[in-house]
């Protein structure tokens, strides 16, 4: 394992040795009920602690300003800060707790991973499988939150009245995300779902169409769904950073609070029924590492865990691409007169 100087700091604030507390007596505590239905146990590779350093070095490079906002969602936002920052070695086994927190990368990883894995053979066993966009017209952020309940319980109606009327029998994966307009100051709500049969498909939509007669027809679609659909549905529901590099912390905080609460998956037809949440606390076992008792601290600039005498415990090295993301470069773009 990769050595550096310098790294473990004299002093320590009050939570972060509060926390460090607490992984050591994590061995002692019975672990929380098993919330990862459909995520088997799978021993941690290197590459994937690797992707886990990454994941929490991008969420660092956005969350202080979400937590500057003073927002409803500021305690939680600080709870992410402390997720994963510290990291319990005993033997091979790795512990750590996690915020499941749905703006954090890192736990939202383990999410996908989960979802994917929990729902994979409910929509394998599909006969022909479609890809589904539905929209609205763009909403303000003071109307978001209603909105959102007010489609969650529209897909519910439409399912069952087509259950009742049409006797389709619906099989899907709904997922909701959430858009933001900058030139506009509005939001784009919507959902995507994988749903089996284009008849079934085609009915969604027009029912969709006929509750929400303001809704654009173009914004609808409906395409077959393939290999890469189910992890395309997947993503994180709001984009960190839009595909035009726009990033707005308020406009990020405005859609945090407006799905708080919420499912972002739902099955529909379909048994399986996955928890979005993840363990609190998960134990894995990484066969890569020599065995060892050693406690590692996330060191903001090192991009990793390290131990009191500097060994990294991931050896992530930052690519120049994920290097300009990890320090904030997009952040320079001009955002409604200011700098993020």
């Amino acid at each position: 394992m990769t050595k550096i100087k310098n790294t473990a700091k004299s002093q320590k604030k009050k939570n972060d040795t509060l926390l460090l507390d607490t992984l050591a007596q994590l061995s002692t505590k019975s672990i929380q009920p098993n919330k990862n239905k459909g995520l088997p146990k799978q021993k941690l590779t290197q590459e994937t602690l690797q992707k886990r350093a990454k994941s929490k070095a991008f969420t660092f490079s956005y969350l202080f300003d979400l937590i500057d906002l003073k927002s409803d969602l500021t305690k939680s936002y600080w709870q992410t800060y402390y997720c994963s920052t510290s990291i319990l070695q005993e033997g091979k086994t790795l512990t750590s707790k996690y915020c499941n927190q749905r703006w954090c990368l890192t736990c939202n990883r383990i999410r996908t991973a989960k979802i994917i894995n929990g729902y994979k053979s409910e929509i394998e066993s599909f006969k022909n499988p479609q890809f589904v966009t539905l929209t609205i017209p763009n909403v303000k952020g003071c109307a978001l939150k209603n909105t959102i309940q007010d489609m969650n319980k529209t897909i519910s109606k439409i399912n069952n009245n087509l259950k009742r009327r049409h006797k389709a029998k619906i099989r899907a994966l709904r997922k909701y995300e959430c858009t933001y307009n900058k030139q506009r100051n509005d939001y784009h709500p919507h959902f995507h779902l994988i749903i089996d049969g284009r008849e079934e498909a085609k009915l969604l939509v027009k029912s969709w169409l006929k509750h929400y007669k303001c809704a654009d027809v173009k914004g609808q679609d409906i395409s077959a769904a393939d290999n890469g659909t189910m992890v395309e549905l997947c993503k994180y529901f709001t984009k960190i950073i839009s595909k035009d590099n726009d990033y707005n912390p308020k406009a990020l905080d405005t859609m945090f609070r407006a799905a708080k609460g919420k499912r972002t998956f739902q099955p529909i037809g379909i048994k399986k029924d996955v928890s979005e949440d993840i363990e609190e606390i998960e134990k894995q076992e990484a066969n890569f590492l020599q065995d060892d008792i050693e406690i590692y601290s996330w060191e903001k600039n090192s991009y990793d865990w390290v131990s009191a005498s500097g060994v990294l415990l991931s050896e992530y090295e930052p690519t120049k691409k994920e290097l300009e993301f990890i320090k904030g470069e997009y952040k320079l773009k001009e955002q409604n007169g200011k700098r993020y």
